[in-house]
């Protein structure tokens, strides 16, 4: 999506047809252009990317340098509310992806899901982004670990942390 106007296809934004072109998407380049740039704009470096079957390999590799540095600005400049939760969210997202997840009893079915740590006013302090089974392994107690890695940074602070049931395990509430 570019802006309010959607469209089916990036290029329709320079089509010769009326209905869909946009002038002053037009006007600021062309689409070759912007098709290089789509293609070649990058924020890691793709030469140095683990394969699949080597233990440092990140399914988000690719954008790994941007989350963390939302993750790092989120703590950075924001302190929360005494009072947090710990919830899933998802990202609506209907492309191909390894990482695309559905979950048909949910307002938005099909996209990235995002465990996320907010405080009250619902300002997201931190976020993980499920990958799914890693190695082709599930994991046992995944509410039990998103707790404990969204809430470390709290750990005797005296925030209070709120989650739903499926966080909740005999393990985390006896830690």
């Amino acid at each position: 999506m570019m802006g309010v106007k959607r469209l089916p296809s990036y290029r329709d934004y320079w089509s010769t047809n009326a209905q869909l072109n946009d002038s002053y998407i037009g006007s600021i380049m062309s689409v070759k252009r912007f098709s290089f740039l789509l293609l070649h704009l990058h924020l890691n470096d793709a030469s140095k990317e683990p394969k699949r079957n080597e233990p440092q390999y990140n399914k988000l590799y690719k954008v790994a340098p941007h989350l963390n540095i939302l993750s790092e600005t989120y703590t950075m400049f924001y302190n929360p509310n005494r009072d947090q939760s710990i919830d899933e969210s998802m990202i609506k997202f209907k492309g191909r992806s390894s990482i695309k997840q559905y979950m048909p009893m949910k307002p938005i079915k099909r996209g990235y899901k995002v465990w996320v740590r907010a405080d009250d006013y619902g300002y997201i302090c931190e976020f993980q982004i499920y990958t799914g089974k890693t190695r082709n392994q599930s994991e046992n107690c995944l509410g039990d670990r998103v707790v404990k890695d969204l809430s470390h940074a709290l750990v005797e602070k005296h925030y209070r942390i709120f989650f739903g049931n499926f966080f909740t395990t005999v393990d985390l509430m006896s830690s």
